[in-house]
Protein backbone atom coordinates (compact mmCIF):
# COMPACT_ATOMS: atom_id res chain seq x y z
CA UNK A 1 0.00 0.00 0.00
CA UNK A 2 3.04 2.25 0.08
CA UNK A 3 3.69 3.46 -3.45
CA UNK A 4 7.05 4.27 -5.01
CA UNK A 5 6.07 7.94 -4.75
CA UNK A 6 5.58 7.54 -0.99
CA UNK A 7 8.94 5.79 -0.68
CA UNK A 8 10.58 8.62 -2.65
CA UNK A 9 9.08 11.04 -0.12
CA UNK A 10 10.72 9.02 2.66
CA UNK A 11 7.52 7.37 3.90
CA UNK A 12 7.46 3.83 5.22
CA UNK A 13 3.70 3.97 5.91
CA UNK A 14 0.83 5.25 3.77
CA UNK A 15 -0.36 8.82 4.44
CA UNK A 16 -2.57 9.12 7.51
CA UNK A 17 -5.51 10.18 5.34
CA UNK A 18 -5.36 6.76 3.64
CA UNK A 19 -4.95 4.58 6.76
CA UNK A 20 -8.65 3.67 7.12
CA UNK A 21 -8.93 2.50 3.50
CA UNK A 22 -5.61 0.66 3.70
CA UNK A 23 -6.73 -1.10 6.89
CA UNK A 24 -10.04 -2.05 5.26
CA UNK A 25 -8.25 -3.52 2.23
CA UNK A 26 -5.95 -5.54 4.48
CA UNK A 27 -8.97 -6.85 6.42
CA UNK A 28 -10.73 -7.83 3.18
CA UNK A 29 -7.69 -9.78 1.99
CA UNK A 30 -7.38 -11.48 5.38
CA UNK A 31 -11.06 -12.46 5.29
CA UNK A 32 -10.69 -13.89 1.79
CA UNK A 33 -7.65 -15.88 2.94
CA UNK A 34 -9.50 -17.14 6.03
CA UNK A 35 -12.53 -18.35 4.05
CA UNK A 36 -10.38 -19.85 1.29
CA UNK A 37 -8.35 -21.84 3.85
CA UNK A 38 -11.28 -22.77 6.11
CA UNK A 39 -9.99 -20.66 8.98
CA UNK A 40 -13.01 -18.34 9.27
CA UNK A 41 -15.47 -18.52 12.15
CA UNK A 42 -18.30 -16.37 10.78
CA UNK A 43 -20.83 -18.31 8.70
CA UNK A 44 -22.36 -18.00 6.24
CA UNK A 45 -19.58 -16.34 4.30
CA UNK A 46 -20.50 -12.72 3.51
CA UNK A 47 -21.10 -12.20 -0.21
CA UNK A 48 -19.61 -8.70 -0.02
CA UNK A 49 -16.73 -8.89 2.43
CA UNK A 50 -15.88 -5.21 1.99
CA UNK A 51 -19.39 -4.14 2.98
CA UNK A 52 -19.40 -6.61 5.87
CA UNK A 53 -16.06 -5.37 7.22
CA UNK A 54 -16.98 -1.70 6.83
CA UNK A 55 -20.21 -2.34 8.78
CA UNK A 56 -18.10 -3.55 11.73
CA UNK A 57 -15.48 -0.81 11.68
CA UNK A 58 -15.49 1.95 14.25
CA UNK A 59 -17.43 4.96 12.98
CA UNK A 60 -16.01 8.36 13.88
CA UNK A 61 -19.18 10.21 12.83
CA UNK A 62 -21.17 10.90 15.98
CA UNK A 63 -24.83 11.79 16.14
CA UNK A 64 -25.36 15.22 17.62
CA UNK A 65 -26.83 15.53 21.11
CA UNK A 66 -27.89 19.12 20.48
CA UNK A 67 -31.60 19.37 19.79
CA UNK A 68 -32.71 20.85 16.50
CA UNK A 69 -33.63 24.51 16.95
CA UNK A 70 -36.05 26.38 14.75
CA UNK A 71 -36.52 30.11 14.30
CA UNK A 72 -39.99 31.14 15.35
CA UNK A 73 -41.30 34.49 14.14
CA UNK A 74 -40.88 37.12 16.84
CA UNK A 75 -38.53 35.01 18.98
CA UNK A 76 -34.75 35.09 19.20
CA UNK A 77 -33.07 31.69 19.19
CA UNK A 78 -29.74 31.42 20.96
CA UNK A 79 -27.32 28.94 19.34
CA UNK A 80 -24.59 27.44 21.48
Amino acid sequence: MVTRKHLAEGRVYPPLADIREVSTNIAIHLAEFAYRNRLAFHFPEPADKGKFIRSHQYNIDYETNVPTLYNWPGHNVVYY
